[in-house]
Parts: C-alpha cells; sequence; structure tokens
C-alpha cells in the first residue's frame, strides 16, 4: 500500500511513523497471532469464474467493512502454469502495458517502490535479480526507513518458497516461526534457481495465524509500517500451506462504494481466502487487477492504472507458449528430510582408518560357514520359542560342558580385544557427536572396536550353531545309546542352550 502523491513520490515514512517499543509491540503481535473465535468481517457475496486453466477468479464483496475486491487462486501444478516478475526496468510501467508485453494471462501490481525506479525490498525477474541500485538492500539506501525490512515470495523449476520479514525473523523465536527461507536468520541471500520473485511488508498472516490488532489504529498494531492503520485499497500475495496454490488479492479502496481496509481487515480477508503465508504489497493508487480478454478488473482509485515498478505475471492455457509441464510445482520434502544421518556425524577416520586387510584377511568361515540346517534340524522340544529368541537376540550363551565340541577362537581376535579395550579404571576421552542423541570416542579406535565386535560376534554365531548340532545329533537316536541316554543329553542340551 502507499500513501504516494499523484507523480509517484512517497511520502517520507519518517514523517508519518510514530516511535514504538519494539520489544513491547513484538509482545503484543506475538500475542495476536493466535486465532480468533468471533469475527465481524465477512465475506457477503462473491462469483467465481475460471478463465484459464488453472486460474480461478473470485470478484465479491466484504462486510463490516464494505469493500469490493477482485481475488485469483493460481494453482502451481496445473499444466501450462508458469509465474513471471517484472525484469530489471528502466522505467516504470503500467500492469496492463507490462502484462499485454509479457504475453501473460493475469498481472497484478508488484512492490512498493520509489522513483529510479527502486524497490524496497529484493527483485528477481526474467530468471535474473535486479541490479543492486535498484534493490532495497542496496547500502546506499542503507539510512533509508525500509531497508530490508521486507519478506517475498518466489518461484522457480519446481520450487516455490517464502522468506519472513525483518520484523518476524528477528522474533522467531517468541512467534514460533519456522518455516521459509531461513526463518530465523536476516539475509538477503535468496534460494538457488529462483527467476521470478516479489517482496512485500508487512505480514498479515504468518504461517497459518493471521495478524490481529486489539485496535487496528493502535500504535502497536503493525509496528514496521503505520499506514496499515487506515483503510486505503490494498494488494496482496500469499500461498497455501501444500505451496501449491498461489493467491493474489486486490481490495478496492477511497470510494463511496468501497471502503478499503485496515491492515487488520486485509489480513483477515486474506485468511478467509485461505493463505496460509500472506503479504502486504503495494496499495492505494497503485493496486491494479488485470485478466487478459477483460482488462483491469479492479477500480483503481486513481481513476486510471498507476504506472509501477514491478509487477507479478501468470502463464496459463496451451496458447500462452510456455512448456506444457507446470513451472513451478512444489513437491514437499520426504519426511526425514533434512533430519542429518547419525552415521554422517562420525568422524571418517574411524571407519576409514581401519586396515584394508583387517577384514580382508578374517577366516570366511568364521562368519559365512554356519550350516542352514543348525537351528531347524533341533527338534521343537529342545528349543522352545523362547530359547529361539534368546539366540537370535544375541543373548549371553553359556559355555558348553566339557564333552562339547569346542570352537577355538583366532588368537587375533584375542589380542585384538586386548589391545583395544581401556583398562578398567580408565575413562577414555568422549565428545558429544552433532546430529545424534548419542557419545562418540574421540578418539581413533573406532574402527577396531568394530572390527573386534563384529569379529567375536561371527565366532559366537559358530559356537551356537556346533551346540545346536550336538543336541539335533544326540536327540535323534541314530546311535548306539540307549533311549534313556538319548533322551538325557538332550536334557542336557536343553540345559545349555537356555541356561
Amino acid at each position: 500500500m502507499d500513501l504516494r502523491e499523484p507523480h509517484g513520490g512517497d511520502l517520507d515514512p519518517r514523517h508519518r511513523i510514530a516511535p514504538v517499543n519494539m520489544t513491547r509491540a513484538a509482545h503484543l503481535l506475538a500475542l495476536c497471532l493466535a486465532p480468533a473465535t468471533l469475527h465481524a468481517q465477512t465475506i457477503a457475496s462473491r462469483s467465481e469464474s475460471t478463465p484459464f486453466a488453472g486460474v480461478r477468479v473470485v470478484t465479491g464483496r466484504t462486510a463490516s467493512p464494505t469493500t469490493d475486491f477482485v481475488a485469483a487462486y493460481v494453482s502451481l501444478c496445473t499444466n501450462y502454469v508458469h509465474v513471471a516478475a517484472t525484469r530489471a526496468p528502466s522505467a516504470l510501467s503500467r500492469t496492463s502495458a507490462w502484462a499485454s508485453g509479457a504475453g501473460v494471462q493475469l498481472a497484478v501490481n508488484g512492490d512498493f517502490f520509489v522513483t529510479g525506479p527502486r524497490v524496497y525490498g529484493y527483485a528477481v525477474g526474467g530468471g535474473a535479480p535486479w541490479p543492486l541500485r535498484q534493490m532495497g538492500v542496496d547500502p546506499a539506501v542503507s539510512g533509508e526507513w525500509y531497508y530490508r525490512r521486507y519478506g517475498w515470495i518466489g518461484f522457480g523449476p519446481g520450487l516455490v518458497e517464502f522468506s519472513h520479514t525483518e520484523f518476524v525473523k528477528q522474533r522467531a523465536a517468541a512467534m514460533g516461526v519456522r518455516d521459509g527461507w531461513r526463518p530465523t536468520t536476516v539475509t538477503t541471500a535468496i534460494p538457488p534457481g529462483i527467476t521470478a520473485l516479489v517482496s512485500g511488508f508487512p505480514e498479515l498472516v504468518t504461517e497459518g495465524r493471521r495478524v490481529t490488532c486489539s485496535s487496528p489504529t493502535a500504535s502497536s498494531c503493525f509496528p514496521d509500517r503505520s499506514d496499515m492503520r487506515a483503510r486505503h485499497p490494498r494488494t496482496a500475495m500469499g500461498l497455501t500451506q501444500d505451496r501449491r496454490t498461489f493467491i493474489l488479492l486486490t481490495v478496492d479502496g477511497r470510494s463511496t462504494r468501497s471502503a478499503g481496509m485496515y491492515g487488520t481487515e486485509l489480513a483477515r480477508l486474506m485468511e478467509l481466502l485461505g493463505a496460509y503465508q500472506a503479504f502486504n504489497l503495494d496499495g492505494g493508487g497503485s493496486s491494479t487487477f488485470w485478466q487478459r480478454g477483460v482488462g483491469v478488473r479492479n477500480r483503481p482509485s486513481d481513476g486510471a492504472e498507476r504506472s509501477v515498478a514491478n509487477h507479478w505475471g501468470v502463464f496459463a492455457g496451451s496458447s500462452n507458449g510456455r512448456p506444457r509441464a507446470p513451472g513451478s510445482c512444489y513437491t514437499p520434502p520426504a519426511p526425514d528430510a533434512g533430519v542429518r544421518d547419525a552415521a554422517a556425524d562420525v568422524p571418517r577416520d574411524v571407519l576409514t582408518d581401519v586396515p584394508r586387510d583387517a577384514l580382508t584377511d578374517v577366516p570366511r568361515d568364521v562368519l559365512t560357514d554356519v550350516p542352514r540346517d543348525a537351528l531347524t534340524d533341533v527338534p521343537r522340544d529342545v528349543l522352545t520359542s523362547l530359547d529361539v529368541v534368546a539366540i537370535d537376540a544375541g543373548d549371553d550363551v553359556p559355555e558348553p560342558a566339557d564333552d562339547a565340541p569346542r570352537e577355538d577362537i583366532p588368537e587375533f581376535v584375542e589380542d585384538a580385544s586386548r589391545a583395544e579395550a581401556p583398562d578398567a579404571g580408565e575413562t577414555p576421552d568422549l565428545e558429544e557427536t552433532p546430529g545424534c542423541g548419542c557419545r562418540a570416542g574421540a578418539t581413533r579406535t573406532g574402527g577396531s572396536w568394530i572390527l573386534g565386535a563384529l569379529v567375536l560376534w561371527g565366532a559366537s554365531r559358530r559356537r551356537r550353531g556346533q551346540l545346536a548340532r550336538s543336541a539335533s545329533r544326540s536327540l535323534r537316536g541314530t546311535t548306539t545309546r540307549s533311549g534313556v541316554t538319548a533322551g538325557a543329553r538332550a536334557s542336557s542340551a536343553r540345559s545349555r542352550v537356555t541356561r
């Protein structure tokens, strides 16, 4: 929204923004970002049309206040739908003129601006960022009240992203924000792949919670922009939570038919339209909604279109000359995306510094020669289900009796375990391993511990196999021993396994 004079120059906001206790304002705003239970403002009437595949246009009228609006729902995953923004311009242009030249089917005005032209925030159009001197991130304008206060919505191939405003990011913890581009960091960086981006502020809906105030005209209401405390024509942009629908809105004002809206009323309307995240754009006489085949759909308050710095444009329909595949169909990340793998935090030398021959010289039969019938040929009454679980779980197995076959553990295994095990009274140096709820040794002996554990496990498994086969042979009764003796041996085998 703006309070510009007809020639386009902005009233000096430093003359119209009263000093505000920002800490107090942040607390008030955080409290106001909770859904209210009662709302006087409603959409009294509406009509819809689908002029292009993937684009639904809603014209309506609100009650309390009585205001006309035009909104567009842009389905970002519909074929031939692509979102564009103005390339860095050498002069201001009317929304209709820019849209006709760009070939888009739908367009609205964009960011606030000053002559130059320079926008208040960041801008990307035609796949390229604007020159620094044409954006509000230029250090040359660091003394301006709007310097780096903006938030934005951006699009690219398969990419839909937004960034919170400076005001919200500086209060991220108190406000509980966690979504968007670097949600807790004020930065001028943008994600790679962004081809169209328009900035705006303040935020109207923040991650599903609209801004409300005890009074829409209170000095604590929208402390980062005072002109939100008066009713004006408005333009806004937003996204649904799944980032698959882009919402564009214009609100008429400054007339006997349409009153315009306070910032809180605009926030409520964007909420009613389904926005999960929404930003205020340039308004006042700049607010313009253009549709191919119809022209300007709203009633600009100046009586005619105002030339502005940048615009949003939407390509839709098979005749727009764009590729069939949608340009920015967002695919949500996998549930575990962004979660660090615990193994990624293990120092590289834990696994890579194990001597190459440490595993290759392990006799194959230690791990691989356990006969398949080691357990399957044991009669059911020898091993109960509980016994099998105990073995499969790797529980301790007692030493076999003196007359049972015994497997010799290779000497290098015993030597390795003795060499790597710390003394009983020694506590190894430990450090927290980032990214997991564990602790890892800070020394370089981790690989040997893993090796020792693997080999000991293999030997233990083979020993169990020997025990099981011995029990099986004892129970078959194929020897010359009596059945009573065979039964006694079976009982002995059972006690060995389940002890």
